[in-house]
Formats: structure tokens, sequence, C-alpha cells
């Protein structure tokens, strides 16, 4: 695992400069989202794939945080047929229902699926190849607002504790006899389960008001651990300059009216 990451920072992107990649990915985020042509977005999904392999992220790193996104986007793309008004191409008969996915539903999902994959690979090129610490220093130099940096990070920081305090009260649970319901939506599971976030909740508010209070009775504040600007090399701007020019190539493509049509 060690030797990963080390392959990782030692990569051109991993020394790039921080808000120089923070930008440059931001920045094909957006060209990307402006694109309307499957082909080139598809094409996009491909050059950031590509320059994830050639960065040494490993292709299960990357699948792992596709799945992350099927709870947020997943539904509305597997809905957008059935609620798009439009000529039907495919129809589910049921008993009970009757559902028909539109041709123009099929296209807004596909247009949402290859915008969410290419925002995911830029993420995943940013935080895979860039620390913690350093990503935080970035934001920060890049004047974002030190609350929203500082929630950020305690929020990273503090979700394995959260993760172990949940598991502690499981434990608790079982050794008072506690049994789980048949299934998830069972009355006891959920009045067990709700019961024990409002617990988690009220735990974890005032465990962060105590640290918060011992963080500032030691001098803490939102940009004390700010560090100072390095101005990036020649190799930062020239990767930088890569990944936008990637971008605008498509955008430009676009434009007169090269589309690659899917």
């Amino acid at each position: 695992m060690l030797v990963y990451e080390e392959r990782l920072k030692d990569s051109m992107l991993g020394r790039m400069e921080t808000r120089l990649k923070i930008v440059s990915l931001l920045t094909v985020v957006i060209i990307f989202v402006s694109l309307k042509d499957r082909g080139l977005l598809a094409l996009g999904v491909l050059g950031l794939a590509g320059a994830a392999l050639a960065t040494g992220i490993r292709p299960s790193a990357m699948v792992k945080k596709m799945l992350w996104l099927l709870p947020f986007t997943g539904l509305l793309i597997v809905l957008f047929p059935f609620f798009t008004p439009g000529e039907p191409v495919w129809t589910l008969s049921t008993p009970l229902f009757r559902l028909a996915a539109s041709g123009a539903g099929v296209t807004k999902a596909v247009y949402l699926a290859l915008r969410v994959v290419n925002a995911a690979l830029a993420v995943s090129l940013l935080v895979q190849t860039t620390p913690l610490s350093k990503l935080l220093h970035g934001f920060r130099q890049l004047r974002l607002p030190g609350i929203m940096v500082s929630l950020v990070a305690f929020t990273l920081r503090y979700v394995q504790v959260f993760h172990d305090e949940i598991r502690r009260m499981q434990l608790a649970m079982k050794a008072r006899g506690f049994r789980r319901g048949r299934h998830l939506l069972h009355r006891r599971s959920m009045q067990v389960t709700g019961l024990m976030l409002g617990s988690l909740f009220l735990r974890s508010y005032q465990r962060g008001e105590r640290i918060y209070l011992a963080m500032l009775s030691r001098g803490y504040h939102s940009d004390s651990d700010c560090c100072g600007h390095c101005p990036p090399g020649a190799r930062d701007w020239l990767t930088g300059t890569a990944l936008v020019a990637f971008g605008l190539g498509l955008k430009l493509a676009e434009w007169r009216g090269l589309a690659i049509w899917l």
C-alpha cells in the first residue's frame, strides 16, 4: 500500500503544484459538462481514464469511486427514461403497472451518465494523487472560505471515529440481548436504527464540541496550519496546460462540427 501511494506521489500529476492541479481539473470538468455530443463525452471518459492509468491509479480504485455515486446519480439515470415525455422505445408491462421508456429520456440518461463519469474521474485524479493536507492547503490558498475547508478536514479526519462508535454501540446492543428484525424495513429494525442514529448524532455533537473547545484553548484558528505559497514550475504549467488543452480540443471539435455521434 505504501509503495502504491509513493508511486502516485512520484507521478507527473502527483508532483504537480496543488493549486494549479485543482484549477486545471476543475476547468476540465466545466468544459466536459458543457459538451453536447455523446461521442465527445465518451472520448473524454477514455482520455481521463487513460490519464488515471498512466498516473498509476488502479482500475479497482476507480471503480470503487464510481460505486459511491450510484446512490446519488444512479437512481436519476435509471428513472430519466421513464419520466421524460417522448416516443416510447421500450415498455415494461406488469399486472400492477406499465412503464414506458422514451427515446428522449434514454438520451438524457446517457448524457448524465457520461458527464458524471467524467467528473468522477477528474475528482479521482485529484484526490488519489494529492495528500489530504496538501489538498486542504491548496483550497485555502485559492481563498476558499476557511469554515468550509475546516468542515471537510474534520469530517474526513473523524469519519473513522464515528465508524468505531457505531461498532461499539452495536456490540453493546448485542451484549444486552438485542435481536435484529427479519429485514431492514421491519418495524423493530427501523425503530432501533432510528434510536441508534439519534444517539450517534448526540454523541458526535458533544464530542465535536469538546474537541473544538480543546483546540481553541490551544490557540487554534482556521488558517493556523496553512502553508505559504509555492509558485508552480515549468513542468506544472505544462501538465496543467495539457489537461486544459485536451478539454478545449474536444470543445473546439464540437464547435467546428467534428462531433462524434453515437
